[in-house]
């Protein structure tokens, strides 16, 4: 019985645990980041051509974000001097998994290749200048998938990657 209990708590941690994202800052802070405050989130149309995954998650995207700089000291203006391009992205990749061959049969030999897809959702975040020029940019990825979207996931990728920016200093 208190194997069965053990079993069953391990179970329900495992199950509660979250996947942290998993951050990348492809392009550190820029000197002229210094003493800029103001920012203008960008419509992730602007930064993306086709089709926008997720589509339905920008709205809380754009409120995290602009939460999240605010709380970063930066202030949302329309003369902004950065420009804050956002969008999300989905990695899609086969995955294969051979299995060993099964004892021969009057069918002769068995040979079991499982092929899935693996989906793994991206969070990019650009800063710039009103000329186009990067100052910052940072990669999340998470677990966010179609198969796996969620607001609380989008909420963790948001401010792990809001956490990377330098606060803003005047």
């Amino acid at each position: 019985m208190r194997l069965f209990i053990v079993l069953l708590l391990c179970l329900a941690l495992a199950t509660c645990s979250s996947q942290l994202p998993r951050v990348q800052v492809l392009s550190p802070a820029h000197a002229e980041l210094t003493g800029r405050g103001s920012f203008q989130l960008m419509a992730a149309e602007q930064a993306v051509n086709g089709d926008l995954p997720f589509a339905k998650r920008y709205q809380q995207l754009k409120q995290l974000l602009r939460q999240g700089l605010s709380q970063r000291g930066y202030q949302a203006g329309p003369q902004a001097e950065i420009q804050v391009y956002y969008w999300l992205a989905v990695q899609d990749q086969p995955l294969e998994f051979k299995v060993d061959a099964a004892p021969p049969s009057p069918l002769g030999p068995y040979q079991a290749i499982h092929r899935l897809r693996d989906s793994t959702g991206t969070l990019r975040l650009r800063l710039t200048t009103p000329e186009q020029q990067v100052l910052w940019e940072g990669l999340a990825s998470t677990g966010l998938s179609p198969e796996r979207d969620s607001a609380e996931l989008l909420e963790r990728a948001t401010q792990a990657l809001l956490q990377q920016i330098p606060a803003a200093t005047r």
